[in-house]
């Protein structure tokens, strides 16, 4: 009996450890928009340089508006990370907007140096673990110099990929898991459209993701999509009237085509990970009603956004390093109202315990933003509400149409379907994936007609 015990008692420890083995974390940090003309020690407030003459665009009415992210900031974000992260540290995922829009007109060498500059510290913040970028469509785009930047944490395979596209795949060594970064830029809206060069990269990026797919999936393979943006609609109250353009970052056509390979290869994408809005939401993708994927979008490092202000946030996931299945994740953030002197990076919230999921699934987070819509829980749209900007109070005033805004970008990501979620309530109450409609079909065959 005693060794019948002893023997129950190790084996009991050795499933314990193999379990334990299996958890790992990475980081992810997004929407740095580093501003290296912001030289105010404090974060929220900047004073320009005047005498910089690729600065001397800048008016009065913008130096007295939140900045983006100062170089102090940036070193701040870097030794918190530093200190926090824990021996089982994968990797880092960086999905753009490295560079402030402040430096549009910039010359491409300063670009590229204020890339080396954060390149650096990153490097010196994560010696023994690999950064995977993605390009926002701040940041210079794909070129030699960028490879002979990040060929530090890239393979060759990757680097030939990036190179020409700015799009790129790793594969695990020591596990199933591949991860896939996409270049969003290539299916923006907007000029690029019409750009002959952009167009054929576009298509060239939608034939070698279908590829890895493919492989993925005969290789039984779970992979992680990233990119800088991901599909959907902002949260806007007022985002129903605005046009796919200016709402969603990916063309009408990229972001049903995204959804549709997103629906197809459900059963290999293990999560989906996007910066670009500046807020904390997440968003799932339906297949005929069911949820079959997620996406989670993570605050920006900057403090400054489209209209609003959020405190700096960063992300550490918890994960099941083999699979690649998320297990959790825990937000950090920076009160940049409190950053006289000292800076104090704090926990926010951890997802599980925060919204009281038992796991991070689609169907999870499909009841979650069931709660989040029901007017009769105001406690867990204030959670989500509170999060959305880091803590930072912008939002509080929010009538149930407001709420309703935000359930439907959670809920449909095609432009269409969010559009009519916003402007019938009613149809909210139906099936979150309702069949496509035809001109939705018809958007489609047109994007297959094109690029092929």
């Amino acid at each position: 009996m005693k060794l019948a015990s002893c023997t129950l008692y190790i084996t009991s420890l050795l499933w314990l450890n193999l379990t334990h083995a299996k958890i790992g974390y990475f980081w992810h940090i997004t929407d740095l928009h580093y501003d290296p003309f912001h030289n105010s020690p404090e974060f929220k407030g900047c004073r320009h340089g005047h005498n910089h003459k690729e600065h001397s665009h800048r008016n009065g009415r913008h130096r007295l508006e939140t900045c983006d992210a100062s170089w102090s900031l940036i070193q701040s974000a870097a030794a918190f990370m530093a200190e926090r992260h824990p021996d089982t540290l994968e990797f880092v995922l960086w999905t753009g907007d490295i560079l402030s829009s402040s430096m549009e007109h910039a010359s491409e060498e300063l670009k590229l140096e204020a890339v080396r500059n954060v390149t650096d510290v990153l490097s010196r913040t994560f010696s023994s673990q690999f950064v995977f970028p993605a390009l926002g469509h701040n940041d210079p785009p794909p070129s030699r110099r960028l490879v002979d930047m990040w060929m530090q944490w890239l393979p060759t395979e990757a680097l030939d990929t990036f190179e020409t596209g700015g799009y790129y795949t790793i594969e695990q060594s020591h596990s199933k898991l591949r991860i896939v970064v996409l270049n969003s830029n290539l299916w923006a809206g907007g000029a690029s459209r019409s750009d002959a060069h952009a167009h054929s990269h576009a298509r060239a990026q939608w034939k070698w993701l279908e590829g890895v797919l493919d492989k993925t999936r005969k290789q039984h393979e779970m992979v992680y999509l990233v990119a800088h943006a991901g599909p959907g609609m902002e949260e806007r109250p007022n985002a129903g009237s605005a046009s796919a353009a200016g709402g969603g970052e990916l063309s009408p056509l990229a972001n049903s085509r995204i959804l549709h390979t997103i629906r197809q290869y459900s059963d290999v994408i293990a999560g989906q990970f996007y910066g670009h809005r500046h807020a904390d939401t997440f968003r799932i993708i339906y297949n005929e009603g069911r949820p079959v994927s997620w996406a989670f979008l993570a605050p920006s490092l900057t403090p400054r956004g489209a209209g609003s202000v959020s405190n700096p946030g960063l992300r550490l996931y918890k994960f099941d390093s083999n699979t690649g299945k998320v297990l959790d994740y825990t937000q950090y953030y920076l009160d940049i109202s409190h950053t006289r002197g000292e800076t104090h990076w704090s926990i926010e919230y951890n997802l599980t315990q925060y919204y009281g999921l038992r796991e991070v699934t689609a169907a999870s987070l499909d009841a979650l933003a069931d709660r989040i819509r029901n007017h009769h829980d105001r406690g867990v749209f204030a959670k989500y509400l509170a999060a959305l900007r880091a803590r930072h109070a912008t939002d509080t005033d929010c009538d149930s149409a407001c709420v309703h805004v935000h359930f439907c970008a959670i809920t449909r990501a095609d432009y269409h379907d969010f559009r009519a979620c916003v402007s019938n309530p009613a149809s909210a109450l139906a099936s979150r994936a309702p069949h496509p409609h035809s001109a939705a079909i018809l958007l489609y065959a047109i994007l297959v007609l094109i690029s092929t």
